[in-house]
């Protein structure tokens, strides 16, 4: 075959088609619509088009891809705020909540003290405890407490001392209880109270706590108030505020608090002094723990911030019992003293006042009944009678006629139980009446007792200075006046409405200037009532004006509420707690002074 008929045969065979290599023929046959794919090859047989109307595959499958990236977006966003919550829970709510709990108590094995067979203290003892700040050198002493414990009736009774009151300390002479522990260490201090409280017993064991870290290696101690209180801040000047109910306390507070009501303060009664027993039965509990180990780990953590002559096992059984006691068998006193006193060089001081009560205080019954007798006494006790209200006009004659009362005493057989030494004026005047006991013997101070009661008032207080000619020396002061003349209340006065106003606000005079207002408005023509010294409250705290109604005296009610249209403020309500012996006490808020 030649060439040329191979053409032919080419072209007759693809004839009418595209010349691929001709462009220019190509084009033509575009333009005739000659094409090489038609429309119709491209349509499919039973493809129904339900997703897309006018759209193409193309726009459904971009649609479809941004739908997927913003799933992927929004899936990576929350991932992304889990990561951040997780990682504000770990580094910051969960150091929150530990800060918030007591801390894990992680003692080493070999550190860990022994634990003895039994943890009951089965004998009895006279414990001193004192409470101090960081420096147990040289203690700044907040809390002095004297305990004795019966282990028969399984009993602890204490007794809560100021710290600024005068006492006699061996080798040095007169100064405050609470220097005796920094001149001569814990030791002159239980030597201090053994001579000065006569109780005629020696103190076995002391007990010296840096309260700070002790509470702060516990990881604080959990306190419950009857009521809110707010204290001083020691440190600033600042105020420590405590709500009623539980309270977490750390070191801070805890000596803060001990400082309030250790007596040193002008505006907080003496006898305030026995809340410091809240806080520190605290620190008993928390480091007794709520078993034997917990009680091993938390006496290994403060170890170092206690100074004691206890053993390790005799702290082990102390801290074991006394969180055990029962609450009616911890019984807790304030001792007596005088009003405070300031003086120089030594600011707010106390004098000790009848401490012939302490004996059966701390008797084994641990308390004193109202029917027990006088102990007695057999010989004749020599007595000097001083009159100490002799600048009033009603006191002339007092002390002789007490004189003359006083001799009249007999014993069974005839003699006589006082033998007067001298009757004649003090050199000072006495708001209370002193009964000083010059001869230590129980024979005096069981006469010393009667002469108390015989008067019906009294403060018996045991002198060490150089015997004199009498055994005791009788100063009688405007509170004996008041008996001797009035027997205290004549039938008129039993008649008048006693009442006492209480600063529980804080402004200095604000309770005597309201007793003004009272005693005028009561009494500027017929006297009906009778007010009495104002005082303060036991805090400042009060918001709101309570007048308190005592007794049910026929028109109690109505002069309550004189006193309250008086006074613009005022709730009224009603207690059988009458400690100061009233028939109403106004406890003036704040609400009075922003009126």
């Amino acid at each position: 075959m030649s060439i040329n008929e191979d053409e032919n045969e080419l072209e007759d065979e693809y004839s009418g088609n595209k010349d691929f290599h001709n462009i220019d023929d190509d084009k033509k046959r575009h333009k005739s619509g000659d094409d090489f794919f038609k429309d119709e090859d491209f349509e499919f047989e039973g493809y129904e088009d339900e997703g897309v109307d006018d759209e193409g595959f193309r726009s459904k499958r971009i649609k479809q891809r941004k739908k997927r990236r913003k799933v992927i977006f929004r899936i990576t966003a929350v991932l992304l705020i889990l990561i951040l919550v997780a990682v504000a829970v770990i580094f910051w709510l969960v150091p929150w909540i530990k800060s918030k709990l007591p801390p894990k108590i992680e003692i080493p094995d070999e550190e860990r003290i022994a634990i003895p067979d039994s943890l009951e203290l089965g004998q009895d003892i006279n414990l001193v405890i004192t409470c101090a700040g960081e420096n147990l050198d040289e203690p700044e002493v907040s809390s002095i407490v004297f305990s004795s414990y019966h282990s028969s009736e399984e009993k602890l009774i204490s007794l809560y001392i100021p710290v600024n009151t005068l006492m006699d300390i061996p080798g040095t002479g007169a100064g405050l209880v609470s220097e005796s522990a920094g001149i001569g260490g814990m030791e002159r201090l239980s030597e201090t109270l053994e001579n000065n409280l006569g109780l005629d017993r020696e103190v076995d064991y002391y007990m010296l706590l840096d309260v700070y870290n002790v509470v702060e290696k516990l990881g604080g101690i959990s306190i419950n108030l009857d009521g809110a209180i707010a204290i001083k801040n020691y440190d600033d000047d600042s105020t420590l505020n405590l709500a009623q109910g539980e309270n977490l306390i750390d070191g801070t507070k805890a000596v803060n608090f001990l400082k309030y009501f250790s007596g040193i303060e002008q505006g907080v009664p003496a006898e305030n002094i026995i809340n410091q027993k809240i806080l520190i039965d605290a620190i008993i509990n928390k480091i007794a723990g709520g078993s034997a180990e917990e009680l091993s780990a938390n006496l290994s953590l403060i170890n170092n911030y206690m100074d004691t002559d206890l053993n390790m096992e005799e702290r082990l059984k102390i801290f074991s019992t006394f969180s055990g006691i029962e609450p009616d068998k911890k019984l807790s006193y304030a001792l007596s003293v005088s009003p405070p006193t300031e003086l120089e060089g030594m600011g707010i001081v106390y004098i000790m006042g009848d401490i012939t009560e302490l004996a059966r205080i701390f008797s084994k019954d641990g308390m004193v009944s109202e029917d027990e007798e006088v102990s007695s006494f057999t010989d004749t006790v020599r007595i000097t009678v001083l009159n100490g209200a002799f600048k009033s006009p009603e006191a002339i004659g007092l002390a002789a006629k007490t004189a003359e009362t006083l001799e009249a005493f007999k014993f069974e057989d005839d003699r006589n139980k006082y033998e007067i030494v001298e009757v004649k004026n003090s050199d000072n005047t006495y708001d209370s009446t002193q009964i000083l006991v010059y001869t230590q013997d129980e024979n005096t101070l069981a006469a010393a007792d009667e002469v108390k009661q015989v008067l019906g008032t009294g403060i018996i207080n045991v002198r060490e200075e150089e015997a004199i000619d009498s055994d005791i020396v009788l100063v009688l002061g405007t509170d004996y006046l008041a008996i001797a003349t009035g027997e205290a209340e004549s039938e008129t006065e039993e008649q008048l409405v006693k009442i006492i106003v209480l600063n529980g606000e804080g402004t200095a005079g604000l309770a005597a200037t309201v007793t003004d207002i009272l005693e005028d408005y009561f009494n500027s023509g017929e006297e009906t009532t009778i007010l009495l010294e104002p005082k303060s409250a036991g805090n400042f705290n009060y918001t709101e004006t309570e007048i308190t109604i005592f007794t049910s005296r026929e028109g109690i009610n109505e002069i309550a509420q004189k006193i309250q249209e008086r006074l613009g403020v005022g709730v009224i309500g009603y207690s059988d707690d009458n400690k100061n012996n009233v028939d109403i006490s106004v406890t003036l808020g704040s609400d009075y002074t922003s009126k």
